[in-house]
């Protein structure tokens, strides 16, 4: 803004003496006339005899001379007058009025008694400063060169604007706002919040803004009535703008592309439609064309839709209003113009408010929720696939044939499929599935397989394709997912993302969120602390979320789930980043909320957890269960073997000796490897085999000179990488039709 000031600076300057001594030697006629030239002689000898002497005629070859004659043919007009003619040097600023003065005191000696010392007599000149004030030529540049001031306003507001807006579009990615909701923040409680904070910290910038235009006084937005002008005209435009940007929000992928798309669309909406008015109108002025002024009128009242535009074109009006104003205050015309007039700037302010209300009113009564199309239950009566497996299959038919009275969570034949590029991508197909009170449920699978969609869909945060999820209340009455809220079951959700505020405080987000859930104010501290010594938060608790580790940061949003004891959790890989330590404190806080009846869905990657916490876990594969039951279940009936590992008495080359004997008795053994003295082998799975085997190893301890030796079932991770490679097999035959069908694939063991 600094840049377009042309207002002159306030310095002190001392009064110029004027006199010809300023020019050094430059050339000075003196011509006189009349009977008086011989006193005038005598003075001008006095004064000049120590330089050139006077001449009665010039002589053109001579340079930087002071000289005087007698005009012996004056003029008529001098008669009447003193008879005397100055020629002077132009060139300096103060040259005419410096060699008038000289002159005058020439006359004044001229008169003074000859007795008298003229030395003594005469009339010094100065130049007073500069006083500050503005020509009226400065004035009117100053009012035009605001108008540049006036685009740096637009094009600061718009960035201002733009990176207040965004803060929602990360709220929505990071998860917080899915959270806030699910604890019991309802969406026009929200945005009404967040408009009322947004606008404060909005009009502290306006306050900013405003103080800097007065502390230079810019005159286009201080004169009169324009700075309230000003000052209502920025805020009003926040409150259109605000509204405006939280309806586009959901369209954006993260805040950083939101910020530069509101930016490009503030610069689009404001800049660019007032170069399009602008321009019709200056050439409405030079060719006084009423075409021009009728089109420029026509699009003055289009682009007022826009805010970005009446915040411009109102700066401009000031600006213009204030120019007229200059150009005939001289003439003793008041052509100011209240901005508050509705044929001035009045239509402006009232747009912007109807703007900013209407939004606002939308933005508040909608929400996205409301925008989905409404979905029948006719998928209750599903058919069960044979294609399925038999647990997946046994689960489907009780869900269907109704036999859910005592599970909280039913799941009927969910699925989502997405469109991208005229392609159908099935995320997660006809999943049925019920979780009775006091059951911690499972969902393992590697990444894609469907599982963070599912969780999507219980939260919420996405609708489903088809089938729905229902939940019972205490008074055993079955609603829809959506209205848990409503029919007081609680739901907590620890996101895969951490949905934390990292200026806030451990102890900050559990009293907030404590708020959300309703529990009363007095027992918030009690229910704070509990978890937070539950969790192990203690030396943590009371810094911001920023320094935390990403272990410290899933113990807290493990915590926020927690928060009023929820009758479901929904936990997203909560132990991720943890440390074993931490895992263990974990594992035990979730055990005591499902042994005290909270039902639980968990995902995980770690399957020691799954064994420890779940009761029944299923495998998704292709965003379908392919196996349903508890731990053991899933490895009685999909582990491929026993794997036995033989420490030897001492390091020796012996496992071919070993080898050989165990494939006498057991032809289908594998050997794994040797790692010192370690011997590892595969022995299919057959019925009958364990006892034999161990029957073998303890026959041959001796001869073998094994020191010891164990037989281990195959683990859950071991039957969750068979499954996921069939996923991974999937993949390439998909990307890559042309694969040998012949083509073997090794699967890990």
């Amino acid at each position: 803004m600094g840049l377009f000031m042309v207002r002159p600076l306030a310095t002190e300057y001392p009064p110029l003496r004027l006199t010809p001594g300023h020019y050094q030697r430059a050339e000075t006629y003196f011509f006189s006339s009349g009977g008086d030239d011989l006193d005038l002689t005598r003075v001008l000898l006095r004064k000049f005899r120590d330089q050139d002497l006077p001449c009665a005629d010039l002589n053109p070859q001579q340079k930087n001379s002071s000289c005087w004659r007698t005009d012996p043919f004056s003029h008529p007009e001098f008669q009447d007058s003193c008879g005397c003619l100055v020629w002077y040097n132009q060139k300096g600023f103060h040259s005419l009025p410096s060699y008038l003065n000289h002159l005058n005191n020439l006359i004044l000696w001229q008169h003074l008694s000859p007795t008298v010392d003229w030395r003594q007599y005469g009339i010094t000149l100065y130049s007073h400063p500069y006083g500050g004030a503005l020509l009226n030529e400065d004035k009117i540049l100053e009012s035009i060169r605001q108008c540049g001031v006036a685009l740096c306003i637009v094009l600061g507001f718009s960035i201002l604007s733009a990176s207040i807006g965004s803060s929602v579009v990360r709220d929505r990615v990071i998860g917080a706002k899915r959270l806030q909701h699910i604890s019991g923040l309802g969406y026009r409680m929200y945005w009404f919040t967040n408009f009322l904070y947004d606008m404060l910290f909005y009009l502290v910038s306006v306050c900013l803004c405003v103080a800097v235009i007065v502390a230079f006084q810019l005159t286009a937005f201080t004169f009169r009535e324009n700075l309230a002008a000003t000052a209502l005209l920025l805020s009003l435009f926040g409150y259109a703008t605000l509204p405006w940007m939280y309806l586009m929000s959901r369209i954006f992928p993260s805040s950083d592309v939101a910020f530069i798309s509101y930016v490009s669309l503030n610069f689009i909406f404001g800049l660019c439609t007032m170069l399009i008015t602008i321009m019709p109108r200056l050439l409405a002025i030079i060719s006084k064309a009423k075409n021009l002024q009728n089109i420029y009128d026509v699009l003055k009242w289009v682009f007022t839709i826009f805010p970005q535009f009446c915040l411009g074109q109102g700066l401009i009006e000031l600006c213009y209003n204030q120019i007229k104003y200059d150009l005939t205050h001289n003439f003793g015309i008041d052509s100011y113009v209240s901005p508050f007039e509705m044929n001035f700037l009045g239509w402006i302010f009232v747009q912007l408010a109807t703007q900013g209300t209407v939004l606002l009113l939308l933005r508040v009564l909608l929400h996205w929720d409301l925008l989905r199309w409404p979905r029948g239950h006719s998928t209750l009566q599903g058919i069960v696939k044979s294609s399925k497996d038999t647990d997946v299959e046994k689960e489907e038919k009780r869900v269907f044939e109704g036999r859910t009275n005592g599970d909280i969570l039913v799941l009927y034949n969910l699925s989502k499929h997405y469109r991208r590029f005229f392609q159908n991508i099935i995320a997660v197909q006809d999943i049925s599935l019920g979780i009775p009170k006091g059951e911690c449920f499972g969902l393992l699978g590697v990444n894609g397989a469907g599982k963070s969609t599912t969780f999507k869909m219980l939260n919420g945060e996405v609708s489903p394709t088809s089938g729905h999820a229902i939940i019972r209340t205490p008074m055993g009455d079955a609603v829809d997912l959506t209205s848990a809220g409503v029919a007081g079951v609680l739901i907590g959700y620890c996101p895969q993302q951490d949905a934390l505020d990292e200026l806030l405080t451990g102890w900050e987000h559990l009293y907030y969120y404590c708020n959300l859930r309703g529990i009363p104010r007095q027992c918030i501290p009690e229910v704070a602390g509990d978890l937070i010594r539950r969790l192990h938060l203690e030396a943590h608790a009371d810094k911001p979320v920023a320094t935390y580790s990403g272990g410290t940061k899933r113990k807290l949003s493990t915590a926020l789930a927690l928060v009023g004891k929820p009758d479901i959790l929904l936990l997203d890989e909560p132990s991720s980043g943890m440390d074993p330590c931490s895992k263990r404190y974990l594992w035990q806080t979730i055990m005591k909320e499902v042994q005290e009846g909270c039902a639980a869905v968990l995902t995980s990657h770690s399957m020691e957890e799954c064994e420890a916490l779940c009761t029944r876990l299923a495998i998704m594969v292709n965003g379908s269960f392919k196996c349903l039951g508890s731990p053991q279940h899933i490895k009685n009936r999909f582990g491929d073997g026993y794997t036995v590992k033989v420490w030897l008495c001492k390091e020796a080359n012996q496992h071919c000796t070993v080898s050989d004997h165990l494939k006498l008795y057991f032809p289908g053994i594998q050997f794994k490897g040797q790692h010192l003295n370690l011997l590892e082998y595969h022995v299919p799975k057959r019925w009958g085999y364990l006892a034999d085997l161990f029957k073998v190893i303890e026959n041959n301890k001796t001869f073998w000179n094994i020191k010891h030796y164990s037989i281990n079932q195959t683990t859950l991770e071991q039957v969750f990488i068979n499954f996921a490679s069939e996923q991974q097999q999937t993949l390439q035959s998909t990307l890559d039709p042309s694969t040998d069908s012949h083509h073997t694939h090794h699967l890990p063991i």
